[in-house]
C-alpha cells in the first residue's frame, strides 16, 4: 500500500505554510488509502476534488505570503503553481471520463512526486530566504 505522512524534513521552517503541507498530504494519504481498498469512483472523485479545492487555496496562502515577504522569485513560484494545478485538472478531468475510474499507480507516483518534489526544493527556499533575510 502506498502512503505518504508528514516528516520534518518537509518543513520549510514557516508553520503557516507547514501546516497547509501537512492538510495536503494527508489528502494524499486519504487519496492512496482508499485506492489501496479499492473505494469506488464517487469516493476517488471526492477526494481528488478536495485536493484540487485545498491545493489552490494553499497556493493562494501562500503567494500572499511570499508576497507579503518580497519573495524576489514569486512570479517564478507562482508560473510552478500554475503548472501543478492545471496537471491536477487534467487528472481529476481524465479520472471522470475514464472507463475504470480507478487511479493508476503512475498518476499516484506522479501526485506524489510533485507534491514532495515542490515542498522539498521550491517551498525550501521560501523558508531559506526567509531565515536569511531576518
Amino acid at each position: 500500500m502506498k502512503s505518504i505522512k508528514w516528516n520534518l524534513d518537509l518543513s520549510v521552517g514557516i508553520e503557516e505554510i507547514d501546516e497547509d503541507h501537512r492538510r495536503l498530504i494527508k489528502c494524499l494519504d486519504d487519496l492512496f488509502t482508499a485506492c489501496s481498498v479499492g473505494q469506488g469512483p464517487q469516493v476517488l472523485t471526492d477526494i481528488l476534488q478536495r485536493l484540487q479545492q485545498y491545493t489552490r487555496e494553499h497556493f493562494s496562502h501562500e503567494e500572499d505570503y511570499m508576497q507579503k515577504i518580497a519573495y524576489p522569485i514569486l512570479e517564478e513560484h507562482r508560473a510552478l503553481h500554475t503548472e501543478l494545478v492545471s496537471e491536477l485538472d487534467d487528472i481529476i478531468e481524465q479520472h471522470k471520463l475514464g472507463d475504470t475510474h480507478e487511479l493508476s499507480n503512475q498518476t499516484l507516483q506522479f501526485l506524489e512526486d510533485w507534491l514532495t518534489h515542490h515542498i522539498l526544493i521550491e517551498d525550501k527556499k521560501i523558508g531559506k530566504f526567509l531565515g536569511a533575510a531576518q
